[in-house]
């Protein structure tokens, strides 16, 4: 049988680009890409899919319509037909999704700020993280993602709304005091249920605590003001402790020279891999117009012992981004189980 997966629409054709090159290594890297037998690129009614023929029996699958919903690059599912009975195709039928946010997928997009990383692309970035660990066949439970260059906060808003506590560290206190107030008003506003832990006397920066749902099935929100390379100190004190099944950043992309990146992250990696719970994932994303992957791998090497896969899909997600940014990659490492 054939499914038709919709590539996410954008308003501009920049970010169309960019989820059309995401869309298939994002498929495939999921675990529902080892069902996939053929993957094609098709235009329907003048929208862009991906045509995957799958095995017979795999709309019985709970990936079908649990994971493939949570994918960024793609939207709606569709099962495909070229014709039924004497009725001539392309004919589609739509796969119902099973996947309830547990806040609004909305809420990564409704903040817009100057520098803000695209929301397909983090949703990308985060699932790519969580399939190429130990917890990949655990997406559905409450996971623990780091994200240590949190900017605006859109990777901690996605993986709240995938069911996950969500941690941030952010070097600007601006960015941690306009999101902190963001998050109040949204979650008011959309009257979903929350607390704020008061942590005024606390001495090792700003840090705001979030207790998000209904009692009993809450989850965290925490976004501290500090440096990456300072990570588990900032999130000892959290509920928990600072151990985490995936950390996922943006890197900035104001640096341009490997030396400036090597200073940073020579720092910070030795860091998150203690931070990283046995089978956890560290996925990175970076500005590869003047750093080649080779030179990360390299560092990579130097610094941790971090198994970084570096095979197809994972070496599959360079793209482009605009003009000064003209390829942008992600490198995915996985601490020893």
């Amino acid at each position: 049988m054939k499914l038709a997966l919709k590539i996410t629409p954008q308003r501009t054709t920049q970010y169309a680009h960019m989820a059309a090159a995401l869309a298939l290594p994002e498929l495939q890297a999921s675990p529902f890409g080892k069902v996939v037998q053929l993957c094609t690129p098709t235009t329907l009614a003048g929208q862009n899919y991906i045509l995957a023929t799958v095995e017979e029996n795999c709309l019985n699958l709970p990936e079908l319509r649990d994971i493939l919903p949570r994918l960024g690059a793609t939207s709606e599912v569709y099962e495909y037909f070229e014709r039924i009975d004497q009725v001539e195709g392309p004919l589609l039928r739509p796969v119902e999704p099973q996947f309830t946010p547990f806040v609004p997928l909305e809420m990564a997009e409704a903040r817009r700020y100057r520098g803000k990383t695209n929301e397909i692309f983090t949703r990308v970035l985060l699932n790519v993280a969580l399939f190429a660990g130990a917890y990949a066949g655990q997406y559905r439970e409450r996971l623990r993602i780091l994200d240590p260059l949190a900017g605006g906060g859109t990777t901690l808003f996605l993986a709240l709304a995938y069911g996950y506590d969500a941690f941030g560290i952010e070097l600007e206190r601006q960015d941690v005091e306009t999101t902190s107030v963001f998050v109040r008003q949204y979650l008011e506003n959309e009257r979903i249920a929350f607390k704020e832990i008061d942590e005024r006397g606390r001495k090792a920066g700003r840090r705001h605590q979030f207790e998000i749902g209904p009692k009993k099935e809450t989850r965290l929100l925490v976004l501290a003001h500090g440096d990456a390379r300072d990570a588990a100190l900032h999130m000892r004190e959290v509920h928990g402790g600072p151990r985490m099944h995936a950390i996922i950043g943006d890197l900035p992309y104001g640096i341009q020279h490997f030396g400036e990146i090597a200073a940073l992250l020579s720092k910070a990696l030795p860091v998150w891999e203690q931070m990283l719970l046995p089978g956890g994932t560290l996925a990175l994303s970076w500005n590869a117009t003047r750093i080649e992957r080779q030179s990360m791998l390299e560092l990579f090497a130097r610094h941790t012992r971090l198994q970084v896969r570096d095979e197809p899909p994972y070496t599959q997600f360079a793209h482009a981004v605009d003009r000064v940014i003209k390829r942008r990659d992600i490198i995915v490492g996985m601490h020893a189980s």
